[in-house]
C-alpha cells in the first residue's frame, strides 16, 4: 500500500489501553487502534473490539477474508489460554444497498469457556432488527476453539489466538502528546507535560516488542453471499459490533470499523455513546473530527470537512467486483490512489502513516481536496514503524500466537 493518501486520522493517535497489571508504562493504562476504549469494555475484554480487517482471499479470488480481533493485551504464552466470552454476541454488519443501515449479519456465539470451547456461526443472513439491539438468525456451522472448520456452505471459519497485526510507535506518541494516555485521566492522576515534539526514525512498534496476541475470527466466503439478491458483488461497507444479552435480546455495547476513530477525535467519556449508536447517528463523533482537526491539529475548517466527509459515516468500504487485487485501506474512498479500489483493510496495511499524512502532513492539499493551510508538522507524518510481520496463503492468515 503506498503511502500517498489518508483521509483520515484512524490510526494516526491510536492509543493503547492496558490494565494496569500489564502495563508497561507503571500505573497507568494504555489506548490503541481500539483496545480498551470504554470503561465497560476494559472491565469486560471478551466483549473488547480491536481491529477489523478485510481483504480478497490470497488463494481463490472468489472470496472474501473478514477478521475480527477481540479480547487484545494478551499476553506470551497466555493466547491459548484465554477464550471467547459465552455471553458476548459477536457481529459482521454489511450494507450491501448503500443505505448505512445492515442488510445482512454473520454473528459468533461461543459456548462454556473450556478447554474445548466451541464457536458457532450464524448467517450470513437478514437481520430479525436492524440497529443497536440483535436476536439470533439462523445457525451455519461450528468451529472447535484454535482449529478451522469448512461449513456446509462453503465457508472457512478460525476461532482462536493469534498474534496481533497491528502496528504503531506508542511510547514515542506518548511522550508528544500525553494527554491521549487514558491512565493520566484516572482519579488522582494529572497529565505531564509533553517531553517530546517528533517520532524517532526509526520507531519502535509497541506491539510487538512487548509480544501481544488477540483472539481472532476470521471467516473466508465467497463475495456473493454478502451481495444483495438482485446483482453481483458490487460495493458493500462493514462494520463490527459485540452486544451482551439484555432483557431478551442483545444491546450493542461497542461498535468498530475503521481503526482507531473514536480513540483519535473523542474524549474517553464520549466513547460509549458512539459504541452504543449506528453508522447513521454519529453526530458525536462527527463534531469530535471538527473540533479534533481545528484545535488539537490546528488545521484549517476546509481540511477538518475533507475528514469528516470520509470518516463519516464510521464504516469499512469494500468493493467486491474488484478482482485480482489486494485491499487497500482507504482504496474505494480514494479511486484506488492508496493501492486499489478495493478498499477494505489489508494485515500490512500501515493506516498510521495514511493518517499522520493527512492530519500533520500535505496529503490532503497536494490530492487538490483543499487549500494548504501552510500548517503541516514535518516531525510527526510518520512513526516510522512499518509491518512487522509476514502473512502466508494459508487459512486463516494471521500468525500464531507468542
Amino acid at each position: 500500500m503506498t503511502r500517498k493518501i489518508g483521509i483520515v486520522i484512524a490510526g494516526a493517535l491510536a492509543v493503547f489501553s492496558l490494565a494496569a497489571g500489564l502495563s508497561l508504562y507503571g500505573s497507568h493504562p494504555v489506548r490503541s487502534s481500539d483496545h480498551q476504549d470504554s470503561p465497560l469494555t476494559v472491565a469486560r475484554p471478551g466483549a473488547d473490539l480491536s481491529d477489523l480487517y478485510a481483504f480478497p482471499a490470497p488463494d481463490n479470488d472468489n472470496d472474501v477474508v473478514l477478521v475480527m480481533n477481540v479480547h487484545p493485551i494478551i499476553p506470551a504464552g497466555m493466547g491459548r489460554q484465554t477464550r471467547f466470552d459465552p455471553g458476548v454476541m459477536y457481529q459482521f454488519k454489511i450494507d450491501n444497498t448503500g443505505d448505512h443501515v445492515e442488510d445482512l449479519v454473520i454473528q459468533f456465539k461461543a459456548d462454556a469457556a473450556g478447554s474445548s470451547q466451541k464457536i458457532a456461526m450464524f448467517g450470513p443472513a437478514k437481520p430479525q432488527a436492524a440497529g443497536t439491539r440483535s436476536a439470533w438468525v439462523s445457525e451455519t456451522g461450528s468451529v472447535t476453539y484454535d482449529k478451522v472448520a469448512t461449513l456446509g456452505n462453503g465457508v472457512k471459519l478460525y476461532a482462536g489466538p493469534r498474534k496481533d497485526p497491528f502496528f504503531f510507535d506508542l511510547a514515542q506518541f506518548f511522550k508528544i502528546v500525553p494527554d491521549r494516555n487514558a491512565g493520566y485521566h484516572a482519579a488522582g492522576q494529572s497529565v505531564p507535560a509533553a517531553t517530546a515534539t517528533a517520532f524517532n526514525n526509526p520507531g519502535t512498534d509497541f506491539l510487538s516488542t512487548n509480544r501481544f496476541n488477540v483472539l481472532s475470527i476470521v471467516a473466508e466466503l465467497p463475495r456473493t453471499m454478502l451481495s444483495p439478491s438482485y446483482g453481483p458483488p458490487g460495493k458493500i461497507n462493514l462494520w463490527a459490533t459485540t452486544s451482551t444479552a439484555d432483557g431478551g435480546g442483545y444491546q450493542q455495547v461497542e461498535r468498530l470499523a475503521r481503526p482507531a476513530v473514536k480513540e483519535a477525535f473523542e474524549a474517553f467519556a464520549d466513547h460509549d455513546r458512539t459504541n452504543r449508536s449506528t453508522p447513521t447517528d454519529d453526530r458525536v463523533l462527527s463534531d469530535s473530527i471538527d473540533k479534533f482537526m481545528t484545535t488539537v491539529a490546528g488545521r484549517s475548517p476546509q481540511i477538518a470537512n475533507i475528514v469528516r466527509s470520509v470518516l463519516i459515516p464510521d464504516e469499512l468500504s469494500i468493493d467486491l467486483s474488484q478482482t485480482s487485487v489486494q485491499a487497500a485501506y482507504l482504496g474505494v474512498e480514494t479511486g484506488g490512489v492508496t493501492g486499489s479500489k478495493f478498499g477494505g483493510r489489508g494485515l500490512r496495511d500501515d493506516v498510521i502513516d495514511l493518517s499522520l499524512g493527512v492530519v500533520f502532513g500535505n496529503t490532503v492539499p497536494a490530492l487538490k481536496l483543499a487549500p494548504d493551510d501552510g500548517k503541516e508538522s514535518p516531525g510527526l507524518t510518520s512513526d516510522h514503524v512499518g509491518p512487522n510481520q509476514s502473512y502466508g496463503k494459508t487459512f486463516p492468515y494471521l500468525n500464531e500466537p507468542y
